[in-house]
């Protein structure tokens, strides 16, 4: 009788510790990897965007959005963006207000597609939205489209003359600091 309580209280344990953790393990991988695919679609996104505020459109081409350079307007999108979204200078600040996934045939765990838009506000002029597409390409996601449609007109961009602290010293500079310091021997 002894011997049968002892495995009775041994199951007890593996049921209430063992069972819990393999459920929540086995729960855990049978479940679809959506959220870190929506993560990783949102950063293709957001660095696509980042190159487009640097005004480095070709880049954003190369690394995020081949699909969009091999597609018909791929070969004057650099030049309109130029002329269109570059007007508009560096955002100030920008916000997701929506995004949209979307599944294919045979593809029913994982999205094949995603749509996000954007609300992004720029220097002397209303916010504009940003539409940024993209699909898996290889299994990476890539940009296949991307919108750009401004409220307002562009701001007038000044060009500011920032002093940058870790730009080096002219001679001058150095020569002041080192007779201060000779002065005091």
């Amino acid at each position: 009788m002894n011997r049968f309580h002892l495995h009775f209280a041994m199951a007890r344990q593996v049921v209430r510790w063992v069972l819990p953790v393999a459920a929540f393990v086995f729960v855990q991988g049978c479940a679809s990897d959506v959220p870190s695919q929506q993560a990783s679609a949102y950063s293709t996104a957001t660095g696509f965007l980042t190159l487009c505020d640097d005004s480095d459109f070709e880049h954003a081409l190369e690394h995020f959005a081949k699909p969009l350079k091999a597609s018909p307007s791929g070969s004057t999108w650099v030049e309109d963006m130029q002329g269109h979204r570059a007007t508009y200078g560096l955002p100030v600040i920008r916000s997701l207000v929506s995004r949209d996934t979307q599944k294919l045939p045979g593809t029913e765990s994982e999205p094949a597609k995603m749509n996000f838009v954007f609300r992004t506000s720029f220097l002397g002029t209303t916010p504009g939205e940003e539409y940024v597409s993209l699909e898996k390409f290889n299994g990476k996601w890539q940009v296949y489209d991307y919108k750009f449609r401004p409220s307002g007109k562009p701001g007038k961009l000044k060009k500011a003359n920032i002093r940058k602290d870790w730009e080096e010293q002219s001679d001058d500079d150095q020569n002041q600091y080192q007779n201060q310091y000779q002065n005091q021997y």
